[in-house]
Formats: structure tokens, sequence, C-alpha cells
């Protein structure tokens, strides 16, 4: 295949994109993979990159528009390869199932712009279809008897996107935690010193106005 040959622009936004891809690898992705991965969303980024300046919807837009689109190529090339690693399906197939994938992209995305879709619109229809596209792909070999059901229930179970999502909001939980207990802390560290000037300056006195208003916050409901 001849190669294709692109503007410095796009090749340096679509190298600087690979360069990310080490550092949010799951760690179940093996070396061999990793390269596969990056090759792979490298051709898809590129081949975008040429269409865009092919056809006459996208080359309208500005290079920051059309970097977005090529982003999206990037990010679903990123998680259904990796989704295809984990599925059991055997790596020959991988490519079947992508090449329906990328060409679905491109179709959503080419309806958006000619539509003038805001980008919201764009990323909603993208998921929607990408999603598709690989559960009917993997529906069509079993129907092949390339893979067997049990294949067919793992590979369509499989979801990067959202384990990743999942993982990040775990670790924002598990921050605003560390966050509030650390508050807490300092809270209580200030209360106790005010207590113990209070009832150092007032004594017996301050011992008592301060137990009357636990007393009195304690009892008086709560107004929502």
């Amino acid at each position: 295949m001849e190669e294709i040959v692109i503007d410095k622009k796009y090749s340096d936004f679509i190298e600087n994109l690979i360069e990310q891809v080490s550092t949010v690898l799951p760690e179940d992705i093996n070396s061999l993979q990793t390269s596969y991965l990056k090759n792979n969303m490298r051709k898809s980024m590129t081949l975008m990159a040429s269409s865009i300046n092919d056809n006459e919807v996208f080359k309208v837009l500005d290079f920051e528009e059309q970097c977005f689109y090529i982003q999206i190529i990037a990010e679903w090339s990123f998680h259904k390869e990796i989704d295809l690693f984990r599925s059991g399906i055997s790596p020959k197939y991988w490519k079947v199932v992508m090449n329906k994938i990328w060409y679905v992209m491109w179709e959503v995305m080419y309806a958006c712009v000619k539509n003038d879709s805001p980008h919201s619109t764009t990323l909603n229809l993208v998921e929607r279809f990408v999603n598709r596209s690989y559960n009917e792909a993997i529906e069509e070999l079993k129907e092949q008897e390339i893979i067997d059901e049990e294949t067919e229930e793992l590979a369509k179970g499989q979801s990067n996107i959202d384990k990743m999502a999942q993982e990040i909001k775990t670790v924002e939980n598990i921050k605003n935690g560390i966050t509030i207990s650390i508050k807490r802390f300092f809270l209580a560290i200030i209360i106790a010193a005010v207590i113990t000037f209070i009832i150092m300056k007032f004594k017996h006195v301050g011992l008592i106005g301060i137990l009357t208003f636990i007393l009195v916050y304690y009892f008086t409901p709560n107004k929502k």
C-alpha cells in the first residue's frame, strides 16, 4: 500500500496523540498489543486527515475543528481495539471489526458536519453507531461460525471506555473522601482548641456554656 502523505501540522497532531496513549494504557495490555494499537491509531488518523483534505465538506473547516474529528477517530480506535484485545476473538479478525467501525465513524461525522451538528450531538451519535457497528460485526463473526456463543458474549461485554470512566470516578471519590477527612480533622483540632481555651479562661462557667450550646444545637430541629 502506498504511503499516505499529509501536511506536517496533521502529522504533528497525530504523533502528539500517539504519545499520550502510553499514559492511559490499561495494565493488561502487553507490548505487542501496544505497538499494534499505536500503528492502527496512526493509520486511521492519517486516513482521516487525508480524507479531510480530499472532501469538500471537511475541507472548509479550520484546522482546530478538523482536529476534533481526527481525535474522535483516535479515541474510539483506542477503546475498541482494547475491547478486541480482551474479547477472545482471534487477532486476524480484529481488523475486520475495526474497518466497519472506522467506516461508520466517517459516515456519521460526515453527516454531522454537513448538517452543522453541534459537537455534543456528533459525539453522542458516533458513540451510538460505533457500539452498534461493533456488536453487529461480532454477530457476523458468530453467524459465520468464526467464534462461538461464549466468545460472542465476552466480546459484547467489553467496554474500555466505561471501565476507564468508572476508574476515574473511583479515584475522584477517593480524593474527595481524603479531602473531606482532612478538613474534618483540622476542624476538630480548631474546635478542640476553642473549647480548651474557653474552659481554661472561664472555668465552670465556660464548661456550662459549652454544654448548653451542644444541648440546644442537638435538640433543635433542623429547618429545611
